[in-house]
């Protein structure tokens, strides 16, 4: 029950600040609403506590200066819906939704929007991947809910080889120019290419890794890229690190430089996460690159690492997964940690597969904590580690190479199916516009 004010006399240092407050908004208007061009008094006493030590002073809410406002009273499931889930989902579900009606539509193809889900949707949407000489193909993880337009990257200008990806962005390299990089994102078909570096990146002497970390702060989504590359200063050669950032549109040179002998043959491309990159090597070793503070260290990867295993990232921490054979049973060892420790032993069920199919096995990826993205001769399949089921993602041969082929050579990358735009023009020109304009960027993947 409310207490007088001639009890509990009002302290000015806690008047609540009606500009501050605009989540209070939602409350009070379920209270007292009379007029849209009125003001209300209302008393927030039971908004906060009923405590009358804690009395708060009235609040005057002039409504008719917030017209973009839903409030609680006048709200409808569908703008519940539209204002507070639309963003945690995926693009190809996305573009359902544009039929609703006009306002989802102009709602979804807003550069706000897009900003909102980049930074809100990360869950791995499927795998990017090319044998040498093909075209790049898109294996979804749920060919309902994820999908791109042109799963052969045939937006681009030029033919193009995978090299790396990170939270929506791809980097694709140009097939007849060693140093020419793209960044894109093949849900949209945005794309950028990169200035020529200022080294020579070989194709046997150089790892890339992606990084790009949405933020809810950043309107604009930069990015690095980050290439690890083999460089003969004395009569031992060193591993030397060239960034490009979106934020200079140019490429730097590290000061570090990293002469381990575990570090100086990198076995492909790395992955981003929190802030470093990891490379794998031949030396039975990882590489890891802090971003932020441009300085290197050396992990050890576990015994019989190899290319049936994969780093990868499994509950936002770093992990190895790795298939071990017992006889006719697999069985799937992860390890983690800076000491990469054997941390879990789950059984892999895969009784229905011909043991031809299991001897060329190989982990491509952890995608969404719980399921295991994993190659068997020419089929490949996520595995649930929970439930011990399995789905077949695709079940064809890629090019015209046999399983044992595709199993050792085959690039596979993980992707999210973002929103995220690439282009910094178009974003400058965003924030000119009037932002209820609707843009039409989305296709139907």
């Amino acid at each position: 029950m409310a207490t007088s004010e001639e009890e509990y006399p009002v302290d000015n240092d806690n008047l609540v600040d009606n500009d501050s407050e605009e989540d209070l908004f939602d409350d009070i208007a379920e209270q007292h609403i009379q007029s849209s061009n009125e003001l209300k008094v209302v008393d927030c006493s039971d908004v906060f506590d009923r405590d009358p030590r804690k009395r708060t002073a009235p609040v005057d809410v002039p409504y008719d200066e917030f017209p973009h406002k839903r409030f609680k009273q006048n709200m409808e499931i569908q703008d519940v819906v539209m204002e507070h889930a639309l963003y945690f989902l995926p693009a190809k579900s996305l573009c359902r939704f544009k039929t609703v009606n006009k306002e989802w539509d102009q709602y979804i193809n807003s550069p706000f929007f897009a900003h909102q889900q980049t930074h809100s949707f990360r869950d791995i949407s499927g795998l990017f991947c090319q044998l040498p000489g093909d075209k790049p193909s898109f294996i979804s993880l749920d060919q309902d809910a994820y999908g791109i337009p042109s799963p052969s990257l045939s937006f681009l200008p030029q033919p193009v080889t995978l090299r790396t990806a990170c939270n929506g962005l791809l980097c694709c390299q140009n097939c007849f120019e060693q140093n020419s990089y793209y960044i894109c994102n093949p849900v949209n078909e945005e794309w950028k290419v990169l200035p020529e570096p200022n080294f020579y990146h070989g194709p046997d002497q150089s790892a890339l890794a992606l990084a790009f970390e949405p933020s809810a702060l950043n309107f604009a989504a930069h990015f690095e890229l980050v290439c690890a590359f083999s460089l003969s200063l004395t009569d031992q050669p060193v591993i030397c690190f060239e960034i490009y950032s979106s934020r200079s549109s140019s490429w730097r040179l590290a000061e570090t430089v990293c002469s381990e002998l575990d570090a100086l043959k990198l076995n492909g491309d790395g992955i981003f996460l929190k802030g470093v990159v990891f490379w794998e090597t031949f030396a039975g070793a990882i590489l890891a690159f802090d971003l932020k503070e441009e300085h290197y260290g050396i992990l050890s990867l576990p015994p019989n690492s190899g290319p049936q295993g994969v780093l990868t990232e499994m509950r936002g921490e770093l992990c190895y997964i790795l298939p071990v054979r017992e006889g006719n049973n697999y069985t799937l060892e992860i390890y983690g940690d800076m000491d990469m420790n054997l941390k879990h032993i789950i059984p892999l069920y895969l009784g229905f597969l011909s043991h031809a199919h299991q001897e060329s096995l190989r982990v491509l990826a952890c995608v969404n904590d719980d399921a295991v993205v994993i190659l068997v001769g020419d089929r490949v399949i996520a595995y649930n580690m929970k439930a011990g089921t399995v789905e077949t993602l695709r079940d064809i041969v890629i090019g015209n190479y046999n399983g044992e082929y595709n199993a050792g050579f085959a690039k596979y990358l993980p992707y999210v199916n973002s929103l995220v735009h690439v282009r910094s023009s178009y974003v400058t020109s965003l924030l000119s516009e009037d932002p209820t304009t609707s843009y039409s960027y989305l296709k139907s993947p």
